[in-house]
């Protein structure tokens, strides 16, 4: 439920992932982060189908149109995509996925596949943190260091691979 409330406020999903991740452990907190961030992304889905694509695209920008039009072409893929990838916040591109013609099924598969590996990824940096906090040493700031450039990297390949397909097309 907070994970919906944060959603609807627009609160950073990538915090509320760290806070359940510190509070549950890293495989409680990875599940109940992805429940948590299917079911507020299911809501303002929701929400951007009742308010329909004209008033969506006016709150949202011209920007999101051409989000809206790949969403409904591209559906699962551009979904996990977009989640890999933030091009625009959380409760946003829910909203515009709702408006879209995008099915419901695919916004939920899509979702899943997006967000699951960048949360498990901020759920094992947010353990290593916790861990070398608690005993401090050369080792166990070692992996975090090398996790956040792990992170850091996969993100700029995947990046980059995506703007490479992006130009092609």
């Amino acid at each position: 439920s907070a994970y919906v409330v944060g959603s609807l406020v627009m609160f950073p999903v990538t915090v509320m992932i760290v806070v359940t991740a510190f509070t549950f452990g890293p495989a409680s907190g990875f599940f109940y982060s992805l429940a948590g961030c299917v079911l507020a992304a299911m809501s303002t889905y929701g929400i951007g189908r009742v308010l329909g694509r004209d008033m969506v695209g006016r709150l949202s920008g011209s920007r999101v149109n051409r989000l809206s039009r790949r969403l409904a072409r591209h559906g699962v893929i551009t979904v996990g995509t977009v989640r890999m990838i933030p091009i625009a916040p959380f409760t946003v591109v829910n909203l515009v996925a709702g408006a879209s013609h995008l099915r419901f099924r695919d916004f939920v598969f899509g979702t899943i596949l997006g967000m699951a590996p960048g949360i498990a990824a901020v759920t094992l940096f947010e353990q290593q943190l916790e861990s070398a906090i608690k005993e401090p040493g050369l080792g166990s700031f070692a992996l975090l260091a090398g996790l956040a450039v792990a992170i850091i990297a996969a993100a700029v390949v995947i990046k980059t691979r995506l703007s490479a397909k992006g130009r092609n097309h």
